[in-house]
């Protein structure tokens, strides 16, 4: 890294330089200048390609401009490869790694840019003593350049410099650097990150490159070094750009934080200067401490990026001792004077509590008066290595995850706020057990909350729920299966999406931690464990105090409705499928490929009606993967439509008596690869939207709901009545098909 040796960049130029002159690059690495020979003028002229995944048929439909992609239907355009050698190759680098095709346009603004760029290039590289025309050894690189630009597509990469060692981003300011990423919110990245980048990662960033806020703040650069689109290969532009980090100072120093670059103090802290400076405000004996700042500054980059001590302490250039003395000072500091301002039952009184809820859950569960807390409980987990402690090896190995790990336990409002957090615990004591010994007589717990409060748990505190009861508190946890059952009856169903529907803002919580501190999310250094609590105590008061609240979806009063109108309503569709047996009945069923052109009597959906259809976006997420399983393993989206007729009036489906359609779809299960689900739409024919599906079931475990719907029967709606009718609609994750070895069975 930099800081820990200042001469690491210089040796890669040197490296570089030696390297560059197997192709014809003469690098002069002591003046960071660049002279190039005749091969340099042929650097731009070829390009690497990846699939193009877009048919033809699409094309007609809507033409895109392949730089900027927006739509130039109706707008002055050029063909991408019939414009000037120069303009296009430029062109061919700036959309890399995606290909460029004889039927691929260009915008007129996009054009201009590169006229402009590529002029721009082409007199800066050209000799200003005196105008050679082409030597013999240039015409082989000119008639491949021209070749190539004929053809259908641009097959050869540039002629550029490849690292074995490093990688880097497409040159490209129309995306986020993190593949797969569809943001617009885009922001330039300053030379200071880029070398802090290049020297932790060995990936460059080039000066096109932008990253969105999502990424910006997540500190997952690491990830883009093996990511499916970066490159190897360096232009002499990008060298030269690389020789200029070694003026750029990367020092952290803490003291003087103004003089720091926003970006990378933002990188390694994780908080913005602002939010740094507050904590100081609001803690004035970090400040009388010696060197205060640096240990909050050491104690927050520990946190954010689960580095050692000794590695933080080369990085910001202290004694590992001195700087182990200084955090443990702010961290006694922080417990004392900032936890206990955001975090725990003392600094939160009942009716600030009452004021941190959303309308579904507390429309559920809550009464008109808003007198009850509700509030949603569950344990995370902190993985560590294994022991040479065997008493501590055997309390701290779970049997569950196979693994060794801690119990951390928090009680969260439905807003996301952290009410308080308990532990650690061995990973052999459940969650039961775990909020038994909380609320057990005379404890600041059972003072706190008062009788009819809810808490919304899960099925690890099935044995408490009797206990919390005895209490006069309301638990709600989802419904268990009925021994020799093999599915939830539509009563215990619904009850169960009541439940989720609320609960999973406790999940969100626990990814907070593990997004926001890396600390949590790798095996914890067993030398930090006596201070792991004490950490995740100040990371839990930091999200308190600097975190977003989870707010109401903007369909919130319309899923509660929903919710209200469908809670009692009984699944037909599920008895009628079950009297008659129709998952072993083939006969009743014609199998059809799905697409555009058939089926016609699906109602065209929105988002917003498949949000209001699922109650919720997750069924909707997980469709798609759904989808992506199903068109690998037919080759297509195949259903069945019911060929036979039957009796809608004997088993009192709604709808209609006549027009009627039953689909079927067979799901195959995300968890076990030989098993499937059958699922049954009733459809009324020629009702439009989210009303034309009058009745659904499935044969999972919560197939039955009349609640919402489970991922089964949203994956056939999802496809049928919004995926088919987009114009790209692809299997998430494709790049990873082909990286486990096959074996003879799968083929």
């Amino acid at each position: 890294m930099l800081e820990e040796n200042p001469k690491k960049l210089e040796h890669m130029v040197k490296d570089i330089a030696e390297k560059s002159r197997e192709v014809g690059l003469e690098i002069n690495a002591d003046k960071t200048k660049l002279i190039t020979n005749s091969t340099e003028r042929g650097l731009w002229n070829q390009v690497r390609i990846c699939e193009n995944t877009m048919s033809d048929r699409d094309r007609v439909t809507r033409i895109m401009c392949i730089n900027c992609n927006i739509c130039v239907n109706t707008l002055r355009r050029y063909r991408a490869l019939e414009l000037n050698i120069r303009v296009t190759t430029l062109l061919c680098s700036w959309v890399y790694p995606q290909i460029v095709t004889e039927t691929d346009k260009v915008c007129h603004p996009c054009w201009l840019r590169t006229q402009r760029e590529a002029r721009r290039t082409h007199d800066v590289n050209r000799p200003q003593s005196t105008i050679e025309e082409p030597s013999t050894a240039d015409e082989p690189i000119l008639a491949g350049v021209q070749s190539c630009v004929s053809n259908e597509e641009v097959r050869h990469a540039p002629n550029g410099l490849t690292l074995p060692d490093y990688r880097r981003a497409a040159n490209n300011n129309n995306r986020c650097v993190f593949k797969d990423c569809n943001s617009t919110t885009l922001h330039g990245i300053s030379d200071k990150l880029r070398a802090v980048v290049l020297s932790n990662h060995n990936y460059y960033i080039p000066k096109l490159a932008r990253v969105c806020s999502e990424h910006l703040s997540s500190n997952l650069w690491e990830t883009l070094y093996y990511s499916a689109n970066s490159l190897d290969t360096f232009t002499a532009d990008q060298v030269q750009h690389v020789f200029s980090f070694i003026k750029v100072n990367t020092t952290m120093d803490f003291e003087n934080i103004l003089e720091m670059d926003d970006r990378v103090f933002e990188y390694w802290i994780g908080f913005t200067k602002e939010k740094f400076n507050s904590i100081l405000e609001e803690v004035p004996r970090i400040n009388e401490t010696r060197k205060g700042c640096l240990g909050l500054a050491a104690l927050l980059m520990k946190m954010r990026t689960g580095d050692s001590d000794e590695r933080i302490a080369t990085l910001v250039q202290v004694p590992r001792r001195t700087l182990e003395n200084s955090i443990d000072k702010i961290r006694e500091i922080l417990l004392q004077d900032f936890v206990p301002q955001n975090l725990g039952i003392y600094q939160l009184t009942r009716e600030q509590l009452l004021e941190h809820k959303l309308t579904i859950p507390h429309g559920i569960f809550g009464n008109e008066n808003n007198t009850n807390a509700l509030v949603i409980c569950d344990g995370t987990y902190i993985y560590i290595n294994k022991s040479s402690n065997y008493m501590f090896q055997k309390q701290s190995y779970s049997l569950h995850k196979y693994r060794n790990l801690l119990k951390p336990f928090m009680i969260v409002a439905c807003d996301g706020y952290i009410v308080d957090c308990f532990g650690p615990y061995k990973a052999t004591t459940s969650d039961a057990e775990i909020m038994t010994n909380l609320f057990s007589e005379g404890s600041a717990l059972r003072s706190y909350f008062r009788e009819n409060d809810i808490f919304i748990l899960d099925r690890g505190f099935r044995d408490s729920i009797s206990f919390l009861e005895g209490c006069g508190y309301k638990p709600y946890m989802p419904e268990s299966l009925i021994e020799g059952e093999h599915q939830l009856t539509t009563a215990q169903a619904n009850r169960s999406r009541c439940v989720t529907i609320c609960r999973w803002v406790v999940e969100a919580v626990n990814g907070h931690f593990k997004r926001d501190f890396k600390l949590f999310r790798q095996e914890y250094f067993h030398r930090s464990l006596p201070h792991m609590m004490q950490n995740f105590q100040i990371a839990a008061a930091l999200l308190n105090r600097f975190g977003v609240r989870f707010v109401d979806n903007i369909y919130a009063t319309e899923i509660l409705e929903i919710i209200r109108q469908q809670m009692n309503l009984e699944n037909n569709l599920a008895n009628m499928v079950e009297a008659q047996n129709m998952n072993r009945r083939t006969s009743y069923f014609q199998s059809i490929t799905a697409d555009r052109n058939n089926i016609l009597y699906f109602p065209i959906l929105e988002m917003r009606d498949l949000i209001l259809f699922a109650l919720g976006t997750y069924q909707i997420r997980q469709a798609r993967s759904y989808y992506g399983e199903h068109v690998r393993f037919h080759g297509g989206y195949r259903i069945e439509v019911c060929s036979e007729q039957f009796h809608s009036s004997e088993y009192d489906l709604r709808g209609s008596t006549n027009g009627t359609t039953l689909i079927r779809g067979r799901i195959k299960s995300r968890h076990v690869t030989r098993r499937q689900y059958y699922v049954y739409i009733l459809l009324e024919n020629n009702i439009p939207g989210r009303t034309g599906i009058t009745e659904y079931c499935c044969s999972c475990l919560v197939g039955r709901r009349t609640v919402g719907c489970c991922a089964h029967v949203m994956t056939l709606v999802w496809y049928l009545g919004w995926a088919r009718h987009q114009q790209h609609i692809s299997a998430p994750a494709e790049f990873l098909d082909g990286v486990i070895v096959r074996e003879d069975d799968e083929e």
